[in-house]
């Protein structure tokens, strides 16, 4: 047809009448161009999602079965026609380059911050099997006794598999004096794991106890031993407990895992009992044999599970249970004490209150390597505990001793986490916050 036209008219037509046609055609063409990469453009959109997982998807995906994947039971719908994007005035390649805007340097991202740390018991403690059976059952007279010689934490017992939960009562009057004295109180309760899942609940039950005024417990732990004691056993039903209990309370409420000590003439499940806890409580009653080997042995076989070790020494008569009669002679317990202190021991505790000797209280009271003290460390050992105390708040440093920038940056962090100034330095602030209640 455009032929026709062309030899009916002049020849002086032609050529403008071709200009005409080549335009149109040139135009169809780009806009055919523009369309595709517009198309292009839409299509890609609708195949690629947000990876942001926190920004819901406002239309469907195609996915792409395999056969891996079942296809879908009916046809995908037809997606909507894209809608051509206007089209841009030609650029000039000769300024392109420099015209074009240079991209904004990514910004940096900030550290994530440190993990949140479970508040465990650091330092010297002691254990109760009741608060009547100490001191008279005077609370006042526990606590007082416990600043004097440098405790920072007290076990309670508060119940067990058999008796239930029933030490409200004397919660209800230790708690209040201990928490205004800067003393935590961990909660502990005798399994029997019958019924790891009515262990786990009578446990959160004792967590959650709040006494009239306000106080609960600072941490919980679980005395775990073996068929010699009654208990039903097995590598199954101690991670079961741990795993229900875990579940109750969280991942960030502080639970100790208190267990035999390690021994090749007594197998236990020592990997599966102490999954769900947060440090380990080794039972380290030396009775006739060397306390500073005890401890040392039991923290190399307990320090591939990773976890801070809180080993509990004998201040009790061991005689009735095969140890030497009467109780251990003084020397005994300064000899686990640094023992523990220098294989990397996190705290240290002592069965009984009861039946501790004048002896027993004058070597804890001694033991002030175990204590952070205001101002600079003033030893090598002093600077290495505080060191092991800041990694548990989530800023690890190396246990080197050195009182250098690293360690004071750490500390500054732990400090600023616990809301108080980050000056890098020990004050009695900062070492209530490490070592005090929840």
């Amino acid at each position: 047809m455009l032929r026709r036209v062309l030899r009916d008219r002049r020849p002086l037509l032609v050529v403008p009448v071709l200009l005409l046609v080549s335009a149109a055609i040139a135009s169809g063409i780009v806009r055919s161009d523009e369309k595709a990469g517009a198309d292009r453009v839409h299509a890609a959109a609708a195949v690629s999602p947000s990876t942001d997982p926190t920004v819901p998807s406002t239309a469907p995906v195609e996915t792409t079965t395999s056969q891996s994947s079942p296809p879908a039971t009916g046809p995908a719908p037809a997606p909507a026609p894209a809608e051509p994007a206007p089209a841009a005035p030609p650029a000039d390649p000769a300024r392109t380059e420099a015209a074009a805007p240079k991209p904004a340097p990514a910004p940096v991202p900030a550290p994530p911050p440190p993990p949140a740390s479970p508040r465990i018991p650091v330092g010297k403690g002691m254990w109760l099997y009741q608060l009547s059976m100490a001191n008279g059952g005077n609370a006042q007279s526990v606590v007082n006794k416990a600043k004097a010689i440098g405790l920072t934490h007290l076990y309670l017992r508060l119940g067990s598999s058999k008796g239930g939960f029933y030490d409200q009562a004397e919660l209800d009057k230790l708690l209040p004096p201990a928490h205004a004295a800067g003393l935590k109180v961990i909660g502990w309760d005798f399994v029997y794991l019958n019924d790891p899942a009515a262990d786990a609940a009578r446990a959160k039950q004792e967590i959650d106890y709040t006494t009239p005024d306000g106080h609960r417990i600072d941490g919980f732990s679980a005395d775990i031993e073996t068929s010699s004691e009654g208990v039903n056993l097995t590598a199954a039903g101690a991670e079961a407990y741990g795993a229900q209990l875990r579940a109750l309370v969280g991942p960030n409420y502080p639970l100790v895992a208190t267990v035999p000590r390690p021994s090749p003439k007594r197998p236990f499940p020592f990997a599966e009992a102490t999954k769900y806890f947060d440090a380990i409580a080794p039972m380290v009653y030396w009775l006739n044999r060397d306390p500073a080997n005890d401890v040392a042995q039991a923290l190399a076989d307990l320090a591939p599970l990773g976890k801070p070790i809180l080993p509990i020494g004998q201040a009790y008569d061991g005689g009735p249970e095969g140890g030497p009669k009467g109780p251990p002679p003084k020397e005994a317990l300064v000899r686990f004490m640094n023992t523990a202190l220098d294989k990397g021991a996190l705290g240290v505790s002592f069965w009984v209150w009861n039946q501790a000797t004048p002896e027993h209280w004058a070597a804890i009271d001694e033991a002030h390597a175990w204590e952070l003290p205001t101002g600079d460390p003033s030893s090598p050992a002093a600077v290495r505990y505080l060191q092991r105390v800041i990694s548990t708040f989530g800023r690890p440093v190396a246990q080197d001793g050195v009182l250098g920038a690293q360690t004071r940056s750490a500390l500054a962090a732990v400090q600023q986490s616990l809301g108080l100034p980050g000056t890098g330095k020990l004050d009695r602030p900062t070492i209530s916050s490490l070592v005090g209640p929840r």
